[in-house]
């Protein structure tokens, strides 16, 4: 998740300091880029805006439970699945007309799915206005899905799977994407010698594409910040805490072989979105420089899902 805060400039350096207030004007000049717009005039209003255009190096963890989101169909060739008909399994759900009662389907609730994705992004941005900030990012992720398929109630056709057992499928994979976002910021002053309090409300979508498994991913989130700006040592530290919306929805389909006793290859098909879609965060992003130009963030979260992203930028 990428974000940003308006930033206050209300700090009285005293009228015999003019060397103090000339680095400031200095700093709060116009652009190159001519961003934001009315960004003068908000300057006019005693606000220090940051450095309208910037990019990122953003490395992200987390692990997250997913459910099925329709029944889970294989197509096995040899051991105890086997014996099923043998045309591709995407071919079969996916052609009008054709015969799929030799496959298994497996119930969605009998279905468990948890995975871990790990992944690196870049991140150009720019405040448009004040207080909207738009950015593209492009990434890669490593990660894994592991399946656990409770064969108790699987048919096919009419015909139950005759023994108790557990099919259990490991995925790996690796992923290239591209996604937007846009984030909205202010700041409210509460009472004089307290820091204003900074919100911002952000959301973005991405998709992703798998090279190892035949599947999409599609991730949308938005979340909602609250805290407060502090100077520190070199430069400015933001403390805050949020509330987080993940959606993240894929399709996976592929084959895998030498699964033991259950089958020889076994074919593949599953509709997924993750379990939980709200979550609890805590963030800190520290602004150094000159011009406070270099930032570092941190941010943890927690409740449904942990989660951890850790960013460096560079504004210019």
């Amino acid at each position: 998740m990428v974000w940003s805060s308006v930033y206050a400039a209300g700090t009285d350096y005293g009228t015999d300091s003019e060397l103090i207030q000339q680095v400031e004007r200095e700093k709060n000049q116009a652009h190159w880029s001519g961003l934001p717009i009315w960004g003068e005039q908000v300057r006019e209003m005693g606000y220090e805006l940051p450095i309208p255009v910037g990019f990122g190096i953003y490395m992200n963890t987390q692990d997250v439970e997913y459910v099925a989101t329709d029944d889970f169909h294989v197509n096995a060739v040899g051991g105890l699945l086997g014996g099923l008909g043998h045309s591709p399994l995407s071919q079969c759900k996916r052609t009008p007309g054709m015969d799929c009662s030799q496959q298994y389907s497996i119930p969605a609730e009998d279905v468990r799915i948890t995975g871990q994705d790990k992944s690196i992004q870049l991140r150009l941005d720019a405040w448009v206005f004040p207080f909207l900030n738009v950015y593209g990012l492009a990434g890669y992720t490593k990660g894994s899905k592991e399946i656990l398929a409770d064969l108790s109630n699987a048919k096919m056709g009419d015909t139950a799977f005759p023994i108790p057992a557990t099919l259990p499928l490991n995925l790996e994979y690796e992923a290239y994407n591209l996604g937007l976002g846009s984030v909205l910021a202010t700041q409210f002053d509460v009472a004089k010698g307290i820091n204003p309090i900074i919100l911002t409300v952000a959301g973005a979508v991405t998709n992703s594409w798998t090279t190892t498994t035949d599947s999409t991913i599609l991730t949308k989130i938005a979340a909602v910040r609250v805290g407060q700006r502090y100077d520190v040592p070199y430069g400015k530290l933001a403390l805050l805490v949020g509330y987080q919306y993940q959606s993240i929805e894929q399709n996976i389909t592929g084959s895998l072989s030498d699964l033991g006793v259950l089958a020889n290859e076994l074919q593949f098909d599953v509709d997924l979105k993750s379990k939980h879609t709200s979550n609890m965060s805590l963030a800190a992003v520290y602004d150094f420089g000159y011009q406070k130009e270099w930032n570092l963030m941190a941010e943890y979260s927690f409740l449904n899902w942990n989660q951890l992203i850790v960013s460096m930028g560079y504004r210019f």
